[in-house]
């Protein structure tokens, strides 16, 4: 009912994340947030290029306003917080604790590497492999502070680790 608007877009893809995390229900799935995490991906080109605005026409795609300042300057969609607490599944926690519960399908992608995540004065690695091959550390979810393995999982499921 009107346009897309990025920020009102990334508090909707957050609370579907709350609700894939935190609610046992048999609406919505992983898959279901990870093709609204595309859709709203791919929504970020303008005339070719990289670009976030200020609205979307919700029947086109097109960037009302696109080559006006105001709408160029428009950053606060939160983007690598829905990848980085969505996608990936970091969860940030008040004690030593790593929480990581990927909404990524398991058949989408083959590996991820998310790289120097300050968390709690520490440096987090989280990587994905489904082979091994990627990176050579293993197969599966692995989660690393300051270079050590804290916690990993064959799949991509919640896993926890504590902060050495």
């Amino acid at each position: 009912d009107g346009a897309v608007w990025p920020f009102a877009t990334s508090q909707t893809l957050t609370a579907l994340a709350n609700v894939l995390r935190d609610y046992k229900q048999s609406f919505v799935t992983n898959k279901d947030y990870f093709d609204a995490f595309l859709t709203y991906t791919r929504s970020h080109r303008f005339d070719g290029k990289a670009h976030i605005g200020e609205y979307l026409d919700e029947t086109t795609g097109a960037w009302h306003k696109g080559r006006q300042e105001r709408s160029r300057y428009y950053n606060h969609s939160t983007y690598a917080d829905l990848l980085i607490t969505g996608v990936i599944g970091l969860s940030p926690r008040a004690n030593d604790v790593v929480e990581v519960r990927p909404l990524l399908p398991p058949e989408a992608w083959n590996w991820f590497c998310l790289d120097g995540v300050k968390y709690h004065g520490r440096m987090l690695t989280i990587v994905w492999d489904r082979d091994g091959s990627r990176y050579q550390l293993g197969t599966g979810l692995l989660v690393f502070a300051d270079g050590t393995q804290i916690a990993r999982a064959e799949s991509l499921q919640l896993v926890t680790g504590r902060l050495p």
